[in-house]
């Protein structure tokens, strides 16, 4: 019995020994340039925002907002305040501002603060937000994402001048 177990370890060890050499292959081709991810240059500009923009059409959605008027002011050549009043959740009328970001063909923009309606005050975030310039530049596409007074609210809204 010892006469094969000896044999049959050496093979099992040419073999691992063999395997490695499989996988230890160089790369001969030259290394990657890639080079890092950076925000996109603006292909428009922020003067094409500027302005007040209003809903295309009238609605007050559940789990979203509608009858939405939206202001960019440019501050920069990449940078603006926001603001806007929108009918949310159904029912609660939100008025707030917040700033954005110029990327590409749109603004990157976040959003806080309370509401304050029939008495109550609480509190309204929207951040992750986009608004995007239609190619012809008539009207804005609104997404947003947040929260009012605790109710999850997401969506698109679209807006023209």
């Amino acid at each position: 019995m010892k006469s094969h177990v000896l044999p049959a370890l050496a093979l099992t060890c040419a073999l691992a020994s063999g395997c490695g050499l499989l996988n230890n292959t160089s790369d001969t081709s030259s290394p990657s340039t890639s080079t890092p991810t950076s925000p996109s240059t603006p292909t428009a500009n922020m003067s094409q925002f500027a302005g007040t923009w209003q809903s295309v059409t009238a609605s007050t959605p559940a789990t979203g907002c509608g009858n939405v008027s939206y202001t960019i002011t440019p501050v920069s050549s990449t940078s603006a305040n926001v603001s806007f009043t929108a009918t949310c959740a159904a029912n609660i009328t939100v008025t707030g501002s917040g700033s954005g970001t110029l990327s590409g063909s749109e603004i990157d923009w976040s959003a806080s603060g309370l509401v304050g309606q029939g008495g109550v005050n609480c509190p309204f975030t929207f951040s992750n937000s986009k608004a995007v310039l239609a190619s012809d530049g008539s009207t804005i596409a609104i997404t947003y994402s947040g929260s009012v007074c605790g109710i999850p609210v997401s969506g698109t809204e679209n807006v023209k001048k």
